[in-house]
């Protein structure tokens, strides 16, 4: 005779195989994601600095296909940012104040405590000459841990591992090619989805210069528990 598993045994399986997610984290993804989208039809001006983070070198790059602002950021502070609204621009020129934009053209993702980023705007519209600015605000949360998401080149783009536990919604991937320390191309993908512990293949279309030059990857984890 064949018995059948018990309530709590099916119960106990099922929370191992969803990787012990509550009920809670994951209404709490689900109204995080939210939000960003309702954000992001939101148009979006930064008129001043945050405390924490500090804006380094800014640089306007334009190519055939279309045209990026790249900007170096650092975290002064001690604990880890996420979802830090920044505005960039070119002479009096405002880039990404309009609503409509995905919302990490508009917001960086997460930055580490103490910890440097380079965030990429890029679009298809040619950009005017003159010098590019940027301002970056306070961010939305200060999560406890950032995940690690790995990224290295693969054909055409990027390969991007999760060494987590936790899945990656809207995941932005960079690309910054650099010659003689100087950054002369960069791009931006967006992984839609990454499931935990899991790999995914994006491609990159860089704008500027990349032809010989080093290739630095990055991506800003999203989700944090």
């Amino acid at each position: 005779m064949v018995r059948s598993a018990s309530p709590l045994i099916l119960a106990l399986g099922a929370l191992v195989l969803s990787g012990c997610v509550t009920t809670q984290q994951r209404n709490e993804r689900y109204k995080l994601r939210a939000d960003r989208t309702l954000a992001g039809r939101r148009p979006l001006l930064v008129r001043r600095p945050g405390s924490d983070v500090r804006i380094g070198h800014v640089t306007a790059l334009r190519g055939a296909d279309g045209s990026a602002v790249a900007v170096e950021l650092e975290n002064r502070s001690g604990h880890a940012l996420s979802d830090v609204p920044i505005s960039v621009g070119v002479g009096r020129t405002r880039l990404n104040a309009r609503g409509g934009l995905d919302f990490f053209q508009t917001h960086v993702a997460a930055i580490g405590a103490g910890a440097r980023v380079t965030w990429v705007f890029t679009t298809r519209r040619r950009i005017p000459r003159g010098r590019p600015f940027a301002v970056a605000g306070d961010a939305a949360r200060a999560p406890a841990t950032l995940p690690r998401i790995d990224v290295a080149p693969a054909a055409g783009g990027a390969l991007v591992r999760s060494r987590t536990d936790v899945p990656q919604y809207g995941l932005p991937v960079y690309a910054l090619a650099r010659r003689g320390g100087r950054l002369v191309a960069a791009g931006r993908a967006t992984v839609a989805q990454l499931g935990s512990s899991r790999s995914a293949t994006v491609g990159l279309r860089m704008v500027g210069a990349p032809r010989g030059a080093h290739i630095q990857l990055e991506a800003l984890p999203t989700i944090f528990e």
